[in-house]
């Protein structure tokens, strides 16, 4: 079927897989450390039960920009190119976007960290909010930087970037559950609203994980071409890491937190979800780069 088909290298290598996936972790750890400052007592106030985390949240989530930035100049081959993108700026460019607000959410961390150093709490809900904006853009721009290669059909999805949000929630509560379990802060309050977070971002993951099923399997002969290639070369990275231990094995222990509310449980099930997050990403980045049919 594909006998007229050639496969392209894949430019793009482990550096950009890894990069969106810190970023998209750093921005749902932001979320998570900003969340009583600018929920208070919505939702019946089961946001204060971040307050613990918000230094510590904010110290991991600077830690993880300053590790995906030299990787994104590193991927660029030359630290300049990093700077074209906003000296050049395009307004309808995700690429230049996401070079503007990477240093302005850094800023965001830098000054709720300040606010809660020299005690201004009344700084701490403008910056919350102004820096969960940019935290939001963070895995959004990923989503589009691939959307928007119209020639690469599987990238070219609108659901791209809500995957690539979706994705960082499970990343992000992962190492909040992590660092929460690690320093003995782990209580009901704080296993509530992680178990809902992680639910949705589960729920929300196996749909678009199906949908992607269904567009693969009755798409275009790129995207049977990208099928094929992933069933013989990926195979690993989309069943058993992404579907198998991603999905289904995270979802298992869901349902045992509901019988069994055990932290180490509900850590578990997110550090796959995690696992599942990075192998999701990476399938879907190298996988778009080798497929394209030339007639």
């Amino acid at each position: 079927m594909f006998e007229y088909s050639e496969f392209n290298i894949a430019p793009w290598g482990w550096e950009i897989t890894v990069y969106f996936f810190l970023i998209g972790t750093a921005a749902m750890t932001y979320v998570y450390a900003a969340a009583p400052a600018v929920f208070g007592n919505v939702f019946g106030g089961i946001a204060r039960s971040m307050e613990p985390f918000q230094k510590t949240g904010m110290l991991a989530a600077l830690l993880l920009l300053l590790i995906s930035g030299p990787l994104l100049i590193v991927d660029l081959g030359a630290p300049e190119r990093f700077l074209y993108p906003i000296l050049h700026f395009h307004w309808t460019s995700p690429l230049s976007w996401g070079a503007l607000f990477l240093p302005l959410f850094g800023l965001c961390i830098v000054g709720f960290l300040a606010a809660l150093w020299f005690n201004r709490p009344q700084l701490l809900k403008p910056i919350g909010i102004l820096g969960m904006l940019l935290s939001l853009s963070m895995p959004l721009y990923t989503g589009l930087d691939l959307m928007v290669h119209q020639t690469r059909e599987l990238w070219s999805n609108p659901t791209i970037p809500v995957l690539f949000v979706i994705l960082s929630v499970s990343s992000g509560t992962a190492l909040v559950s992590v660092i929460q379990l690690a320093r003995g802060q782990f209580d009901d309050r704080t296993f509530e609203f992680l178990h809902w977070f992680l639910y949705v971002a589960l729920g929300t993951t196996l749909a678009l994980f199906l949908g992607e099923l269904v567009t693969l399997l009755y798409g275009s002969e790129e995207l049977q071409q990208a099928w094929t290639l992933i069933n013989e070369r990926f195979w690993v990275q989309f069943w058993v890491m992404t579907f198998g231990l991603g999905i289904l094995a995270p979802f298992l222990l869901m349902i045992v937190t509901h019988y069994w509310k055990s932290a180490w449980v509900l850590t578990l099930a997110a550090v796959l979800a995690a696992v599942g997050a990075f192998f999701f990403r990476s399938v879907l980045i190298y996988a778009g780069q080798l497929t394209q049919i030339y007639y």
